[in-house]
């Protein structure tokens, strides 16, 4: 009897880490989501090396035209993943760091939403040691390439 309950307890236990992964996604991402707009909206400076802000480990970030489909992104970073969002308008920003063929930031939404946006055009790799300039406008910290 006491094994049935272990059993049903882990097997619930299970059940609820798996739909939180479903329903929130991969944990890091939006853990460095989160961090990186903490990051951003704190910058009090007019340049900015984007290698010194980006609060995680990365190689590249790409930033796509709206409506880029996700097989098109995929076609450009190399892989497939299920961290992809796909802008629904123009005026959003997207971003997509990567580190070693694998997603670790996934950033798509309005600025005023996020408190920020990063413009630049296709891909930066961190070895570029990206300087962008740094404007505040109603609230929302604009990095321009």
């Amino acid at each position: 009897m006491k094994k049935k309950k272990i059993m049903i307890s882990a097997a619930i236990i299970s059940a609820i880490i798996i739909l939180a992964y479903i329903i929130i996604g991969n944990p890091i991402i939006a853990i460095n989501n989160k961090k990186l707009q903490r990051e951003v909206v704190s910058i009090n400076s007019d340049y900015v090396e984007l290698n010194n802000i980006v609060p995680f480990e990365w190689d590249e970030v790409y930033t796509f035209e709206p409506y880029a489909s996700k097989e098109q992104i995929e076609d450009i970073i190399g892989f497939k993943s299920n961290y992809i969002q796909e802008t629904v308008s123009e005026g959003m920003v997207q971003l997509l760091f990567i580190k070693d063929h694998k997603v670790v930031c996934s950033v798509c939404g309005y600025s005023n939403a996020l408190g920020y946006r990063i413009d630049f055009e296709g891909r930066i790799m961190y070895v570029d040691h990206a300087v962008f300039s740094v404007e505040r406008d109603s609230g929302i910290v604009k990095l321009n390439y």
